[in-house]
């Protein structure tokens, strides 16, 4: 989990228990919070990941899409790109059309 970095998220043990407990903290801090207490590490856990923000998000449908273009055409790339980050197909399609003028390719230009 500390590859999700500064990402939310709660830790739950023993929840509706007698010692039930949460916490809330950074992905990347998870290891440390459960080394201070050997008592953290035992029982059920619930583990919640809070929603990036907004600008992560954009962020990542950015390079999704700029990996997809790589070998796909733009349409395509576009598309996938939308549905697997729910970004808008909008903003993505401005997005690689910039990015192919930025390349010196003519947006036109599709590969196949």
């Amino acid at each position: 989990l500390a590859a999700l970095g500064a990402r939310t998220l709660t830790l739950a043990r023993e929840l509706t228990k007698q010692f039930e407990q949460s916490h809330t903290l950074r992905a990347d801090a998870l290891c440390d919070w459960l080394a201070q207490d050997p008592m953290r590490r035992k029982g059920e856990f619930v583990l919640v990941l809070h929603a990036q923000a907004p600008e992560e998000r954009a962020d990542d449908a950015l390079r999704v899409l700029h990996l997809l273009l790589r070998d796909l055409p733009l349409k395509s790339a576009v598309d996938l790109a939308a549905e697997i980050t729910g970004a808008s197909r909008k903003a993505l399609y401005a997005a690689a059309l910039a990015a192919r003028k930025a390349d010196g390719a003519a947006p036109e230009d599709e590969k196949s």
